[in-house]
């Protein structure tokens, strides 16, 4: 590993001249982490975030916003986020990486490099929210912020919002890889809230890693939505799962296996979300 190619470094003041460096070709970095994996292909600068008041963790009627320099181990070991939706992303984090990777990868970094991820079927599985700066302050759902390529833009991500969870509801994450180090052949997230009724009030299911960053089974959440939440329903969204994801071949793993991969773990997340709902 070389890193011949960075040619500069920015301490910005503020955010305003973070963002100016970004638009004249400057890469952000806060844990530095993707830069390592992979270094600049030219010449470069890097913008060093970890001065600016992006970083902490705050809990406001069980919703949480994380600051973009908050490291995922800071993430793994607060105590709300722990609890939050049964768990589920302290559940996740603890099977990104290696401890050190975690100690030093940011959120902000994470979401901004738009790689393979299993934080992003998560966040997307909770409605989570992305804020960033391009010369406003602007925020999205974080699938809109996919959807749109907002992270191949110049811009800095600033923070990432967690809504609170106001029904019964649960989640579950679950991941298929080689070892407990590799990235996942294949990943998926799931949340479930229920009516008063018991039927499925809402749902997601969020299949990630097909190589895709993660994507939600539209037909799938719409199908259970309004139903009871009992075996037949949960087989069916299994098989809409590992018909309708973006599955594709790469040299990790063929579209079919991929496919026969999505049934299984989205029956188990959704099975594992019904057995803790009342």
């Amino acid at each position: 590993m070389s890193l011949a190619n960075v040619t500069g470094f920015v301490r910005p003041a503020d955010l305003g001249e973070a963002f100016a460096a970004v638009q004249h070709g400057a890469i952000p970095v806060s844990g530095g982490t993707a830069v390592i994996l992979h270094t600049p292909s030219i010449p470069s600068t890097l913008v060093d975030l970890t001065g600016l008041p992006l970083s902490g963790i705050s809990a406001s009627e069980g919703a949480f916003a994380i600051g973009a320099t908050t490291t995922l181990s800071e993430m793994l070991e607060h105590p709300g986020l722990a609890a939050h939706a049964d768990g589920v992303i302290a559940e996740m984090l603890a099977m990104v990486g290696s401890p050190l990777l975690r100690n030093r990868a940011t959120i902000g970094g994470h979401l901004g490099r738009g790689r393979l991820s299993d934080v992003i079927p998560v966040l997307l599985a909770l409605d989570a929210t992305v804020s960033w700066y391009d010369g406003e302050e602007r925020d999205e759902p974080l699938a809109a912020f996919y959807a749109a390529g907002i992270h191949r833009t110049p811009m800095i991500i600033t923070g990432v919002a967690i809504p609170a969870l106001h029904r019964p509801a649960a989640a579950a994450f679950r991941k298929f890889s080689r070892t407990h180090f590799d990235l996942a052949i294949l990943n998926c997230a799931c949340r479930v809230s229920l009516a008063d009724d018991g039927t499925v009030h809402a749902a997601r299911v969020v299949v990630g890693e097909t190589p895709e960053l993660g994507a939600s089974v539209n037909d799938a959440e719409a199908m259970l939505r309004g139903r009871p939440f009992d075996p037949s329903a949960i087989a069916a969204a299994a098989t809409i799962a590992a018909t309708e994801i973006p599955a594709r071949t790469d040299d990790r793993a063929s579209a079919d296996y991929r496919r026969a991969l999505a049934a299984v773990l989205v029956r188990r997340c959704l099975a594992d979300i019904a057995s803790r709902l009342p």
